[in-house]
């Protein structure tokens, strides 16, 4: 019954079709066609006709019942909406507008509506100009580490470098509350949960972004013309309510933008780029690419701007400003008082940064909030000329790019081999440092083969998953190191290397012995599935440490593992140096030196050796 009504439809709405074409002269087929149509019906334009269908996945936002995947039927179904009902062109202002360009005579066959909320919700925006926001991302979280992005409608009263009467677009999943971790990866790799718009103010963001989770903000503001804003605009109404399917690597926050780019600049084909993951960072990059990024703005986050204070201040002072951030009474001790005058201005003010950064996560305690208060007197009633600059790093869309291909040679047990190797993205810890956080590692889908010399080809590793955050603890702060890994790899055990695989999680510190470097030490848990292991299964604690220094352009990594499996009692260690050297804009150098022993009942200690060059050529 449902098929022959939906065949009774569509032949009504190709005789309308023809009608339209027969009075008008419209060729409505190759209106429908078009990229601004298209765009419009989020349907990708490299797609042929018996392979559209739209992104939106949401029914209320189609008038023909086959609209998603029919752009012509959905143009008729307009169209005679627009005739029988003036309030369409109030639902859908961006196709009515285009409609009316491409169709004149279309304006007489409609009665006109003054769309009332649709104006207010316009000079409510008062748009001049747009921003598209990259939130970098926050080591801590594995859900932010790829970064996210939103676009910014701004006022002309930004020109005075005030973004308070802004307004932020956001695309995200709703997510219900205490979700399990697990369920959230699931369903975010699956499109289990509905993504939609929403529009809030910027100073919500900043608080969100800069001040809760001590992300730093790069505003990339963009040259769209009051047509192209208008065309944005106009179609971000026709998505209120609208839900599309949430996918954490593709239909995500960063490809939604770019869909209402194409709209309101058709032609751009931005969304052509992804065709299988769209990182954000790498959508910033396409952006720039199309000529759309007029200027560009960093927005530290406010641990950023507490550091840039700190690293101003000797040992003592640094102690003074915990001192001052315990007791007010500081304030008139003489090892405060003897200070120089701008030295106090900068102890204070740090010591106030402190507190708001201390109070962020402690639900405003009151005590805190008297201290700070105390300060803030302080700073009013000696004011001086304090003018902290903080640097501008490289910009996120200036570090390498984060696809990566490499060709590799070496020893291996006196074994000579070569090794070729594919990662989806995006960076490890030795990677070109500019345009990303020291102390970030973040690999998926990272894949090696090698070809031995007498011509045996090997897996090396197929690696789903490997993140590394280090983050830095010192007397201000003192958050956790760690780590996960999940692949198959060769792993020498005994005699030969074998291919198990295998899941690996750890936690611990991570200091600054020196300016750009780590030292760390993880407590670690390995599980194992080994068929040379006399357990099939085999679980083992261990212990990860490590050293990095960064260097302009190199970067020098060494580790340390051991590892002692509770079923066999086998025991394996690994030391290993790394160097990696940036020898262009796409490429890198890296020189390996590795060292394995391995210990079981069941075989004498056995010792590994392994050497490699590497050539990598990131795109």
């Amino acid at each position: 019954m449902n098929l022959i009504f939906r065949s009774l439809t569509v032949s009504f709405i190709i005789l309308l079709s023809l009608k339209v074409y027969a009075d008008n002269s419209v060729d409505t087929f190759s209106l429908s066609q078009t990229t601004e149509w298209r765009a419009l019906l989020h349907i990708s334009t490299e797609k042929n006709s018996s392979q559209i269908e739209s992104y939106v996945d949401d029914s209320k936002f189609f008038i023909a019942t086959d609209g998603y995947k029919n752009p012509q039927n959905e143009l008729l179904a307009t169209l005679k909406a627009l005739k029988n009902d003036s309030a369409i062109q109030c639902r859908y202002p961006a196709r009515t507008a285009f409609l009316l360009n491409n169709i004149p005579e279309l304006a007489s066959e409609i009665l006109s509506n003054d769309c009332t909320e649709y104006i207010n919700w316009r000079d409510r925006l008062n748009t001049k100009s747009v921003v598209l926001v990259f939130a970098s991302a926050q080591l801590n979280s594995p859900s932010s580490m790829y970064g996210h992005t939103f676009l910014r409608f701004d006022t002309e009263e930004v020109d005075n470098n005030s973004t308070y009467l802004s307004y932020a677009l956001n695309f995200g999943a709703t997510v219900p509350e205490n979700e399990n971790g697990f369920l959230y990866a699931a369903k975010g790799l699956t499109g289990g949960y509905p993504g939609s718009f929403a529009a809030n103010p910027y100073f919500e963001k900043i608080k969100e972004y800069s001040r809760l989770e001590n992300r730093d903000l790069w505003e990339y503001k963009l040259n769209l013309t009051d047509d192209e804003i208008d065309k944005m605009l106009s179609h971000i109404w026709e998505l209120q309510g609208i839900n599309f399917e949430y996918y954490f690597f593709d239909e995500n926050c960063s490809f939604r933008l770019l869909e209402l780019l194409d709209v309101a600049r058709p032609g751009l084909y931005l969304t052509n780029n992804f065709p299988v993951t769209a990182m954000p960072l790498d959508t910033i990059r396409v952006v720039d690419d199309a000529n759309l990024v007029a200027d560009k703005y960093y927005r530290p986050s406010i641990l950023t701007e507490l550091e840039a204070h700190l690293t101003l201040l000797s040992a003592t002072e640094r102690k003074l400003v915990l001192a001052l951030s315990e007791d007010i009474k500081v304030l008139s001790d003489g090892s405060f008082t003897n200070l120089p005058t701008e030295k106090k201005q900068l102890v204070v003010d740090s010591t106030y940064r402190y507190l708001r950064y201390k109070n962020t996560f402690n639900g405003r305690d009151v005590d805190i909030t008297r201290r700070s208060f105390e300060l803030l007197r302080y700073l009013n009633k000696n004011p001086t000329n304090l003018d902290i600059s903080i640097a501008t790093p490289t910009s996120p869309d200036q570090g390498h790019k984060t696809t990566m291909v490499s060709v590799s040679v070496g020893q291996n047990d006196k074994n000579n081999f070569a090794e070729f190797k594919y990662r989806g993205s995006y960076h490890d810890l030795t990677d070109p440092l500019d345009g990303y956080y020291a102390g970030m590692s973040l690999n998926m889908v990272n894949i090696s083969f090698r070809v031995y010399e007498n011509d045996d080809i090997k897996l090396d590793k197929a690696e789903l998953l490997n993140i590394i955050s280090l983050s830095e603890r010192n007397e201000f702060v003192s958050p956790w190191s760690w780590q996960a890994n999940l692949s198959v790899e060769q792993q020498w055990t005994g005699e030969k290397e074998v291919l198990v695989t295998q899941g690996t999680a750890g936690r611990g510190v991570s200091y600054r012995p020196l300016e750009n470097s780590y030292v760390f030490l993880m407590a670690t848990g390995r599980l194992e599935f080994n068929r040379k292991l006399d357990s099939y299964t085999n679980i083992a604690p261990g212990l990860h440490a490590g050293f990095i220094y960064y260097w302009p352009k190199t970067t020098l990594l060494l580790e340390a593992e051991h590892y002692q499996f509770l079923f066999d009692q086998t025991k394996r260690s690994r030391i290993s140096l790394q160097q990696n050297i940036q020898i262009g804009d796409t490429s890198s150098l890296r020189l390996s030196a590795g060292f394995h022993k391995v210990d079981s009942k069941v075989y004498d200690a056995k010792h590994y050796n392994e050497l490699k060059i590497e050539y990598r050529y990131y795109f």
